[in-house]
């Protein structure tokens, strides 16, 4: 799915506003028992924060979102309809990935995937092994995939896993045997520009993005292209003609293709939650859930 397309933006990168003092440390460890995925016991620090600085919104809006998902990780095990479930499961996992929450985190991936499976999931299952920092299992998990030989976003995954386990010479052998004309979904393109970026193929990894920029609807190209311009990833060649000259791509796509654009509009951050049932694209693959940093 294309449902996770600012999420990388970075794990603690929050916007509320602290002043230095008491209420900074009551938030922060507030923050810590969201990251042990004690939920609960956060709201004491948050509301201690508020009665310091009531005024502060950001703050307030915090406390709500922990209640909201107090709330919903409560019903998720009591939802029988297996969409609902869906939409407030993917949710409840892009808090965690915000918050950091790794064993939850890890957790929930494992029973999403358990449920639906797609190659989406089992991207997202990588994402929670990685940021857990437990490569071998995270290895483990894609060799067991069905037929992860022949799917070519599976075998990117395989690429980076190795990569954030140190083999980054076993990780440029896989992303070289990759056919690039066998990838035509901008969501795999990207991912695989930023495996090629940090494996120093900056060459490839600027043609990989040039044809994803190609792939993407146009009324989305401009947030990707805002997304490439502070990944991390492409960092070293930020300052490089060829980077800049790549931003210049055009979509490809008809700005009429309809369908196009709902995969990437539906279940994505461009609305913060999925706003209905029929947004969720099964199959689909999200390529900025993942963090390097």
């Amino acid at each position: 799915m294309f449902r996770n397309l600012l999420i990388y933006l970075g794990i603690f990168a929050f916007t509320v506003d602290i002043s230095v003092g008491d209420e900074r440390t009551d938030y922060q460890h507030g923050l810590q028992l969201i990251q042990f995925g004690q939920l609960e016991e956060s709201i004491l620090f948050f509301q201690k924060a508020i009665r310091i600085e009531p005024d502060n919104i950001e703050l307030q809006k915090e406390l709500n979102n922990i209640r909201q998902m107090i709330k919903l990780r409560g019903e998720l095990p009591l939802e029988k309809n297996a969409i609902q479930w869906n939409i407030g499961a993917e949710r409840l996992r892009r808090y965690y990935i915000k918050y950091h929450v790794i064993s939850d985190h890890l957790d929930l991936a494992l029973e999403i995937h358990r449920r639906v499976g797609t190659v989406s999931c089992a991207i997202d299952v990588v994402d929670a092994f990685l940021m857990a920092e437990q490569y071998q299992e995270a290895l483990d998990f894609i060799v067991s995939q069905k037929k992860t030989e022949q799917i070519l976003p599976l075998q990117i995954e395989k690429a980076r896993i190795y990569f954030m386990a140190g083999d980054k010479e076993q990780a440029r052998k896989i992303i070289r045997s990759i056919p690039f004309e066998k990838l035509n979904s901008p969501e795999s393109l990207f991912r695989l520009a930023r495996v090629q970026s940090m494996t120093l193929q900056h060459a490839s990894a600027v043609k990989s993005l040039r044809r994803c920029f190609e792939l993407t609807p146009p009324n989305i190209l401009p947030l990707i292209k805002k997304e490439a311009k502070k990944c991390p990833e492409f960092e070293s060649i930020f300052s490089s003609s060829e980077f800049m000259e790549v931003l210049k791509t055009r979509s490809l796509i008809s700005s009429n293709d309809m369908d196009c654009a709902k995969k990437w509009i539906g279940n994505s951050l461009l609305n913060e939650q999925p706003q209905s049932p029929k947004n969720i694209i099964i199959g689909e693959i999200n390529f900025n859930d993942w963090r390097l940093h």
